[in-house]
């Protein structure tokens, strides 16, 4: 951590007693150096993104001289063996990767674009051609190339067929949503980890010349989506990633903490006996069998909440394990969202939380909850006066066991700062991955983002009208944008409430910062600038300046920007990820997100 540590003391472990639910706790997602480690690091990367590259992971090549690095928002072709910059382009013709699949005979199946044609493709010696399976599948080939699985399009039955035939596939329904697939060496045999709603997996293998499906391990503490599985190439040993070997306790998944990592584990195809082989802090996932190695992905991501003076300045250190600050009226309590992103109970485990500042910014408390529910409770937002706090939630009624589940919702609710955690109000029911909130300084109005249900990740900004003596909603309206504006990634109000700030997703990570009038009239762009991930906007209290986070090369960092337009003044230099500016009540201090993480390909000798 190189931001400057604050003068008063600050816990390292943060206490998150969830009222009647639970007891949580949010601690420092810190990895301890090894000092004797027994596996080998063989490449690195560390984003420049929040939450986005947490579940990308590293796809080697049979011969380990490439891997493919995705699946999440495309894929990039890396040279293991190269110095300096490692990307490869793509295969000639492609337009655009999603998707790609080694097989070790040395064909590479590719999902993406050839012209207005999207789906998979195999690259010959004589270019791409189909692959002749239907696209938005999680196609997986036998090692001689000559077969190929893939799941349906409801995720509960494989689809088992040979790569050179015309024939139907043969499909062998499942009890439940198939997260990973693997075949064996001598390509007779199909394994899927199958996921059900309690939460547990099940590990199947399935025999083509019998078309038997067996169940080989059951209650298994698995995870719901991009899933992996490995066979060793005597077809003896199977490696998953797994947070626990016995079933999982769903209201844990929905607690800050304790750390729930994903770990490598084998089982005995014989005895089918589990035994782990990965273990340490951080998720390790995808593990694959190359040669005489087993690789893995492994996550190092680090998140704190940091404050620096108005002007600019090193960061110093607010609370670990945290993100997303808000500033309360008075200025002396910061709001934060914590839990961490762990791949095993994505979004479940987080809370929102409370801690104190001085007059100078620095903390003089231990964290304590404020949001805490089931599923995924973000920061608190203080209205102008100080009566309510709003706040993005897909909170449910009872624990659910993955992301989605039955009974989670979307909304932005708002509450008594001091009212107990259940007396939270929904302010609507249309939501799809709603944005954070933010009042109006009249404390009648709340701007928020929410994606479109006919186009989904494209966002658009709306406004709340309530009762501020009931809480009641008077009505939510669509904010008018320009007819060219069609993405919006985050808003808020100006101190005069007059106008309102946007970030417009233009395309790739090309945004733009715009100003208009709360009811949309007068829009303005002020600036284009480059941006991987939600970086965040905020107004100075005095109205003369926007605080942004945008790309400085490889890393987010917070700028300034004349509300007016102009030239953009870079305000922090710091090494890791600066995302999420809010600026103090009395104008002095911009608390933000800071993010450090890294992406590892590891690799131990097999045993």
């Amino acid at each position: 951590m190189r931001a400057h540590m604050p003068s008063v003391p600050v816990a390292g472990l943060i206490l998150c007693a969830a009222a009647a639910l639970f007891l949580s706790s949010c601690t420092a997602d810190v990895e301890p150096p090894d000092p004797e480690p027994d596996f080998e690091t063989v490449f690195s990367m560390r984003p420049s993104t929040w939450f986005e590259d947490a579940w990308r992971y590293y796809e080697v090549s049979p011969d380990a001289s490439l891997a493919v690095y995705g699946p999440r928002f495309g894929v990039e072709l890396l040279d293991l063996g190269a110095v300096g910059d490692a990307e490869l382009p793509s295969p000639p013709g492609l337009d655009s990767a999603r998707l790609a699949r080694f097989v070790p005979g040395g064909d590479v199946y590719w999902f993406g674009n050839v012209g207005d044609l999207l789906g998979w493709f195999v690259e010959r010696d004589e270019g791409l051609a189909p692959a002749g399976v239907p696209p938005f599948v999680d196609l997986r080939v036998s090692p001689d190339g000559a077969s190929f699985v893939y799941v349906d399009e409801t995720g509960t039955a494989l689809m088992v067929g040979d790569a050179e035939s015309e024939s139907e596939p043969t499909s062998y329904p499942v009890l439940g949503m198939v997260s990973a697939l693997a075949w064996s060496p001598d390509g007779q045999q199909v394994y899927a980890l199958v996921w059900t709603d309690d939460g547990s997996s099940s590990l199947l293998r399935v025999t083509r010349e019998d078309e038997v499906v067996e169940t080989l391990r059951e209650g298994l503490d698995g995870v719901w989506r991009y899933g992996s599985l490995a066979v060793s190439a005597d077809g003896e040993s199977l490696y998953l990633s797994l947070a626990g070997e016995g079933p999982p306790d769903i209201e844990a998944r929905h607690r800050p903490g304790p750390i729930r990592d994903l770990d490598i584990y084998r089982v005995d195809l014989g005895s089918e006996a589990l035994e782990p082989v990965v273990q340490g802090p951080g998720d390790d996932f995808n593990p694959q069998v190359i040669g005489d190695y087993l690789y893995w992905t492994h996550n190092v991501i680090s998140d704190s909440v940091v404050v620096f003076p108005r002007e600019g300045g090193e960061p110093w250190l607010i609370a670990m394990n945290a993100e997303i600050p808000t500033w309360s009226p008075d200025g002396l309590q910061i709001g934060l969202t914590c839990g961490g992103w762990r791949l095993a109970d994505w979004g479940l485990n987080l809370d929102g939380g409370v801690i104190e500042v001085d007059q100078n910014a620095q903390a003089v408390s231990e964290m304590r909850p404020i949001v805490v529910g089931y599923h995924e409770d973000f920061s608190p937002v203080w209205s102008p006066d100080g009566r309510w706090i709003a706040f993005h939630s897909h909170r449910s009624a009872e624990p659910g066991s993955y992301y989605s589940h039955e009974g989670s919702t979307d909304s932005v609710y708002i509450r008594r700062p001091e009212a107990p955690a259940n007396t939270e109000v929904s302010l609507f029911d249309f939501g799809w991955e709603v944005g954070n909130a933010d009042w109006s300084p009249d404390g009648r109005r709340l701007v928020f983002e929410s994606w479109d249900r006919e186009q989904p990740g494209r966002s658009w900004p709306w406004i709340a009208t309530i009762n501020p003596d009931t809480g009641e909603t008077l009505s939510v309206d669509r904010l008018p944008l320009p007819a060219d504006v069609t993405n919006v990634s985050w808003s808020t109000w100006s101190p005069e409430g007059d106008k309102i700030a946007v970030i417009e997703v233009i395309a790739g990570t090309r945004r733009a910062v715009w100003v208009l009038g709360s009811d949309g009239s007068g829009a303005e762009k002020l600036l284009e600038f480059d941006s991987s991930t939600y970086g965040g906007v905020d107004w100075t209290p005095d109205g003369e300046s926007l605080i942004f986070g945008a790309l400085a090369g490889d890393r987010m960092q917070i700028f300034s920007l004349p509300s007016i337009g102009g030239e953009p003044t870079q305000l922090t230099h710091d090494d890791a990820n600066l995302m999420h500016p809010q600026v103090s009540p009395d104008g002095r201090w911009i608390a933000c997100t800071r993010m450090d993480q890294a992406k590892e390909l590891r690799r131990t000798p097999l045993r």
